[in-house]
C-alpha cells in the first residue's frame, strides 16, 4: 500500500513539473539583437552579465557590432547604451514566476561582441553565471571577473590583463600581455605560448600549468592545493628561481642553474645573472619546472 501511495505521489509530482514546464516554455519568446557603433568617440567598453555566455572577436569592419540571441521573458533582457565615452552592455536575469521560478530549461542565450582591432582603450567584463571567450582582442587594458563559468582567452594583446574566476577554469594562449595577473578560488589555470613582462598566478585550488612561456622579468605562482607546472620555450638565460612546497615533490631541470638551496621542500638557484624572477609556492602539491 506504502508503495502503491508513493507511485502516486511521485507521478503527481513529475506530471506537476512537467505542467510547469510546459507553461515556462510557452512564456518563453525568442530573442534577437544585433546593433553597430563607430568607436572613434568609445573609450571604454563594459559588460555585465548575469547568465548569458558572451564572446569577444575582432572585427572585420571598422565599427564595434553586437548581436544577443536567447529567450526573452522581460521585454528586454539585454540592453546597449553609451555613458559618456563608454558603451555597455548589460544582461539581466530575467524574472521568473510560478513552480519553477528557479528552474532554467536549455540554453539561456549568448552575446557576441566583435571589436575593432584598434577599437577601445578599456574592456571590463563581469559575469555572474557564463562561459566567457576572447579572441585576437586588443587593448590597453583588459579586466574580466566572473563568479561561475570557463574563461578562454587566444589571442590577446594588452598592456595590462587582469582575469579573476571564483569557480571556473581560466585559459591564456597565443597572447601578449605585459602585466599579467590570474586569480581563482577554485579551478585550473591553463597559460600557453604568452609573452609577460611581470606575471602572477594565485589559485587557492587547482592546477596551474604554464607552457611555452618566455622568460619574462618575473613569474610569480601561488597556489593552496594543487600542482604547479612550468615550461619554457628557451632556456632561461638569466633567471633567479625559488621553488617552495610544504608536502610535495619539487623538480626543477633548467640548464645552466646553480642551486645555492636544495631541500625537500626548498630549492633555490640562478642562471646567468639572475637578473629575472620565477617564485613558485605550492601548500599542496608538486612543482615541476623544465625549460
Amino acid at each position: 500500500m506504502k508503495k502503491i501511495i508513493s507511485t502516486s505521489v511521485a507521478l503527481v509530482v513529475i506530471g506537476g513539473l512537467a505542467f510547469s514546464a510546459y507553461n515556462y516554455s510557452a512564456k518563453e519568446k525568442s530573442f534577437e539583437k544585433n546593433k553597430s557603433y563607430n568607436t572613434d568617440n568609445i573609450e571604454s567598453l563594459k559588460v555585465d552579465s548575469d547568465s548569458w555566455e558572451v564572446s569577444f572577436k575582432k572585427s572585420d569592419s571598422n565599427e564595434l557590432t553586437i548581436s544577443a540571441e536567447g529567450k526573452q521573458i522581460d521585454d528586454n533582457p539585454v540592453t546597449f547604451m553609451r555613458e559618456g565615452e563608454a558603451l555597455v552592455i548589460k544582461q539581466n536575469e530575467q524574472e521568473q514566476n510560478g513552480f519553477l521560478g528557479g528552474f532554467t530549461f536549455g540554453k539561456k542565450g549568448s552575446i557576441h561582441i566583435n571589436v575593432p582591432e584598434s577599437g577601445v582603450n578599456n574592456i571590463e567584463m563581469t559575469s555572474e553565471d557564463g562561459n566567457i571567450a576572447m579572441s585576437e582582442i586588443s587593448a590597453d587594458h583588459i579586466v574580466v571577473e566572473s563568479n561561475a563559468g570557463d574563461g578562454k582567452f587566444e589571442g590577446v594583446s594588452a598592456d595590462t590583463g587582469k582575469f579573476a574566476s571564483k569557480d571556473g577554469m581560466i585559459s591564456v594562449e597565443d597572447s601578449s600581455i605585459d602585466e599579467l595577473d590570474i586569480t581563482s578560488t577554485s579551478g585550473d589555470n591553463y597559460m600557453k605560448n604568452v609573452n609577460s613582462s611581470e606575471a602572477k598566478v594565485t589559485s587557492v585550488d587547482g592546477v596551474i600549468s604554464i607552457k611555452e612561456i618566455n622568460e619574462g622579468k618575473s613569474l610569480e605562482v601561488n597556489t593552496e592545493a594543487g600542482d604547479i607546472e612550468v615550461s619554457y620555450r628557451k632556456a632561461p638565460t638569466s633567471l633567479s628561481v625559488t621553488a617552495k612546497s610544504v608536502s610535495s615533490h619539487i623538480a626543477l631541470d633548467i640548464k645552466g642553474l646553480k642551486k645555492s638551496k636544495d631541500t625537500e621542500n626548498l630549492k633555490k638557484g640562478e642562471v646567468g645573472q639572475g637578473t629575472n624572477e620565477l617564485n613558485l609556492t605550492s601548500e599542496d602539491g608538486q612543482i615541476n619546472v623544465t625549460d
